[in-house]
């Protein structure tokens, strides 16, 4: 009964039954689409690969340009871009289309393929930076195995991405600001005194320049970290609902869960490199293009001179990067539920953190239920749903934990 009148109180009903049906209608339905748009991806790769096309490919730009270093950056960015416009049509759907019909896409269709083309043009340019010092290294005999070299000069782009996509990769789609309401921006520096981060950079977004969706993050290591509440949460939630969402952020901040999260991945990326590195010589084997294996110094990824045609194909080889990059994501894919596992337990240890600061758990309730709302969140789907694809706990989860919060 007491939660019933808390949750009367802070004025944010339930959701009405034709609202938690088009909620989950959202949910399953983006599910469904993010699902078949990862496994079309790795179709390509493997298609691209087992097909012959990029041995095909590669050897037409082994007669025209003389430099590995220009033959791996075309390959490369022949590769990126084939299978990102193979999935024009999932994110097209996905992140225009669909976000349209349900109230939320913001953006006209000529704004989303201007940011679309800018989120290309990222992933291809750092791809090519990756690729060009991964192979460099490849390319010379002496050092650890193969698949580590991958695994250093990968371990190194996720720390360097992570400590410059605030400063040079966010702002090319957002204005980050100082919160433009002065009550509600003093607030949140008092709370970030009380956590003992005074200089914290608490900064607002103008996230409803593209969507009507509501959020809050943390980002950023090695000086550039900020939390980042976007200007939709800020008009949609109350003063003490903010305070709890910022609170769980500042969390993430002192618990040092992006540094956290970066060791995860590393070890993470370790594990999967470390399969690769078993299954390219396999998947690879008489894959090896004629007359390339029998160069002097070129070695095979099993270490020995390999047999054009018949051995596996040398792992400097560009022809190679898509099986590379078909294992390596599909081994991702098959590990979601252990990389939203470790994030759900991240987000549990904020929301503890968020309550202990803010002291408050009825405004943590009330926004949850808020959000259900203004976000179209299906509070409590089944657990098999919430172990493979959240990477937050459920809303419901979130709400009783709150609850179960204010009654010690």
């Amino acid at each position: 009964m007491a939660w019933q009148m808390l949750t009367m109180g802070a004025g944010v009903a339930p959701l009405s039954p034709a609202e938690l049906d088009r909620a989950r209608q959202y949910l399953y339905g983006g599910l469904a689409w993010g699902t078949a748009s990862s496994l079309w991806m790795l179709a390509c790769l493997a298609a691209a690969y087992f097909s012959g096309l990029t041995t095909t490919f590669q050897g037409w730009l082994d007669q025209r340009l003389s430099s590995p270093w220009a033959r791996t950056a075309a390959a490369t960015a022949a590769l990126f871009a084939a299978v990102l416009a193979a999935l024009l049509p999932f994110s097209f759907y996905l992140g225009f289309v669909r976000e349209r019909a349900y109230g939320f896409q913001h953006l006209g269709v000529g704004a989303w393929f201007a940011q679309w083309a800018v989120s290309v043009a990222l992933d291809i340019g750092a791809g090519l930076v990756v690729t060009a010092i991964a192979y460099g290294w490849l390319r010379r005999r002496r050092g650890p195995r193969w698949w580590i070299k991958i695994w250093i000069v990968l371990a190194v782009a996720v720390v360097v991405s992570v400590a410059l996509d605030p400063v040079l990769i966010e702002p090319l789609f957002n204005r980050f600001t100082p919160v433009s309401n002065p009550a509600v921006r003093a607030g949140l520096e008092q709370l970030a005194r009380r956590a003992g981060i005074p200089h914290a950079r608490i900064l607002e977004m103008d996230a409803s320049r593209q969507s009507a969706h509501t959020n809050a993050y943390v980002v950023g290591i090695l000086g550039t970290q900020r939390i980042v509440v976007y200007d939709t949460l800020l008009r949609t939630q109350t003063p003490a609902e903010i305070e709890f969402v910022v609170g769980h952020e500042i969390g993430h901040y002192v618990l040092h869960h992006l540094w956290k999260g970066v060791a995860f991945t590393l070890a993470l990326l370790f594990g999967l490199l470390a399969l690769t590195g078993w299954l390219y010589p396999r998947w690879s084997r008489g894959r090896s293009r004629p007359g390339l294996s029998a160069i002097p110094g070129r070695l095979s990824v099993s270490g020995s001179l390999g047999v054009a045609g018949r051995g596996p194909a040398p792992i400097d080889d560009p022809a190679g990067l898509a099986l590379l990059l078909l294992i390596l994501l599909g081994a991702l894919f098959l590990a979601v539920p252990l990389t939203n596992g470790f994030s759900r337990w991240e987000e549990h240890q904020a929301d503890a953190y968020g309550l202990r600061l803010s002291g408050q758990a009825a405004a943590a309730v009330a926004g949850f239920q808020r959000e259900e709302h203004t976000d179209l969140i299906d509070p409590d789907p089944p657990g098999w749903i919430v172990w493979w694809f959240f990477n937050h706990p459920s809303q419901q989860q979130r709400i009783e934990f709150a609850r179960t919060f204010m009654s010690r």
